[in-house]
């Protein structure tokens, strides 16, 4: 019992010391841009905006990822869920098209009216539009969902 007390202490003090002593990387490194998915849960509904591709094949959402500089083309994925039991969630897929540079950090934005959205990238810091704005049709997703289907979407995507 009297060794337990002071290693518990030395434990803690090494584990504070470790943890504090590793800084959190918050923005991209300058050989890479990050692309950071919108995720707004609400109390009515949940809108995800997200990278649908990654290395040519479907991807999950993720907070965010870094990648090279360049002209890139983006499948976007934007799915509506609505937290009433008797409501279908809805979704669309846009391509967009921009040029993102090392360093900088970027968002997925949009606007929902009705079942349209309307979706683009923006510079985080600046709030400017890196892309044009797509505007595309929310529906039911389709019944045919396998992953052939969705990964040849990604056929458009450099990311």
């Amino acid at each position: 019992m009297k060794l337990l007390k002071p290693s518990i202490g030395v434990t803690s003090v090494f584990l504070v010391a470790a943890c504090s002593s590793v800084p959190a990387q918050t923005s991209p490194d300058s050989s890479h841009w990050r692309l950071q998915n919108f995720l707004d849960n609400g109390l009515s509904e949940t809108i995800r905006v997200y990278n649908f591709c990654y290395k040519e094949k479907q991807s999950r959402f993720v907070p965010a990822r870094d990648f090279t500089e360049g002209t890139h083309s983006i499948v976007a994925r934007i799915t509506q869920h609505f937290n009433n039991v008797d409501s279908k969630s809805r979704d669309a897929f846009a391509t967009l098209n921009g040029r993102f540079e090392n360093g900088k950090t970027y968002v997925f934005q949009n606007d929902i009216d009705g079942s349209e959205a309307t979706l683009w990238i923006a510079a985080v810091d600046t709030g400017k539009p890196i892309t044009s704005k797509k505007t595309v049709k929310l529906t039911v997703p389709d019944v045919v969902d396998n992953e052939q289907y969705q990964n040849r979407r990604c056929a458009e995507s450099t990311l």
